[in-house]
């Protein structure tokens, strides 16, 4: 598994909570959420790490995913390996006495494409009964991305994020927008970069450190 980092220097002039997200370009539907976030102390250097590994999971909230509705897991981690020959690349979601349930747990779906990962589910549920009931995937153990669920479907992702740095007053997992996030700022590492560097200045931009 590949690691990475980006460290924040906070020279903004206050205390900032800088957040990492992830879009997925691939998808038409489905929401980013906070995936890393921390509180900078103005002056200080805190440092992001993770390491690209993948999972999938089912999750609740209050209600319907949308920007800064709070998601939460629903179900056990299914830890996938969608670039291996004969790795996990599929789950299942089905509902059962009153609640959902992973089923089947994490398998080889031979024909899913290398570098997807698919989510079914089956009939045992409405639509009514799956408004609040929502599949993300995950980096690093922690959810970044998810989509609405719905009974009977395919829900396919991709492992290629677009990776954006930001100011948020947004908690861990929640879904964002445009409205919910400041100084949004795209970043991406070439080829043999494992390590990037920003700082933040007192007009809230984030300025690649070379």
């Amino acid at each position: 598994m590949s690691s990475y980092s980006l460290s924040v220097l906070n020279s903004s002039g206050g205390a900032a909570n800088v957040a990492i997200y992830q879009t997925y370009p691939n998808l038409i539907a489905g929401l980013p959420l906070v995936w890393l976030l921390q509180t900078i102390n103005d002056g200080n250097t805190n440092t992001y790490n993770w390491t690209i590994d993948w999972a999938l999971n089912w999750g609740t909230s209050a209600q319907p995913i949308a920007p800064g509705v709070q998601w939460s897991s629903g179900g056990p981690i299914q830890n996938m390996n969608p670039t291996a020959s004969g790795g996990n690349n599929a789950m299942g979601v089905t509902f059962s006495n009153g609640q959902f349930q992973t089923q089947p747990l994490a398998f080889n779906n031979a024909s899913v494409a290398s570098g997807s990962m698919l989510v079914t589910t089956d009939a045992t549920f409405t639509v009514a009964q799956s408004k609040a009931m929502s599949l993300a995937v995950y980096m690093n153990s922690l959810p970044a991305f998810a989509m609405q669920g719905k009974p009977n479907g395919n829900f396919l992702f991709d492992t290629h994020p677009t990776y954006w740095i930001c100011t948020t007053d947004s908690k861990q997992g929640v879904a964002v927008s445009g409205t919910y996030v400041s100084s949004p700022t795209q970043f991406s590492f070439a080829d043999g970069v494992t390590s990037l560097k920003f700082e933040l200045n007192e007009t809230l931009q984030f300025v690649p450190v070379s």
